[in-house]
């Protein structure tokens, strides 16, 4: 069952006109500032592939997330504890609306589109793990 990941507006709009803007600002002064032209052209394309193939899918035995060229797989019985948070810091996550994995020793956060379906799917796959407030 595939989850593509929730996005916010605003966080989008920051990160694509900051990096669109610096491109256009390169490139009208390219001879002065070619190597920041690329250097942005190649931020943009990377920020493109995470913004538009970041999801998560529930396999029969793991929870596997694609971010742009990340890649992380997380077998069922590892996972520990879900809930939902509004921590800010990294993850795979393109929204503040955000789900904390604890799995082994390592913490990963998510920000599914439907947060609740994908939580009662995961309650059914992940019986041991802790669901504190959900």
């Amino acid at each position: 069952m595939y989850f593509p990941s929730k996005k916010d507006l605003w966080l989008g709009i920051v990160i694509w006109c900051s990096l669109l803007s610096g491109i256009y600002l390169a490139a009208t002064e390219a001879d002065r500032y070619f190597i920041l032209l690329i250097s942005l052209i190649l931020n943009l394309a990377l920020f493109g592939w995470i913004w538009f193939k970041t999801g998560y899918t529930l396999t029969d035995n793991s929870l596997e997330i694609k971010c742009g060229p990340f890649y992380q797989k997380i077998p069922y019985s590892k996972i520990r504890s879900v809930k939902r948070t509004r921590d800010p810091s990294g993850g795979y996550a393109l929204s503040l609306d955000r789900i904390k994995i604890k799995h082994g020793y390592d913490i990963t956060i998510i920000s599914p589109i439907d947060p609740h379906i994908f939580i009662t799917e995961l309650k059914r796959r992940c019986p041991d793990a802790e669901f504190p407030g959900l």
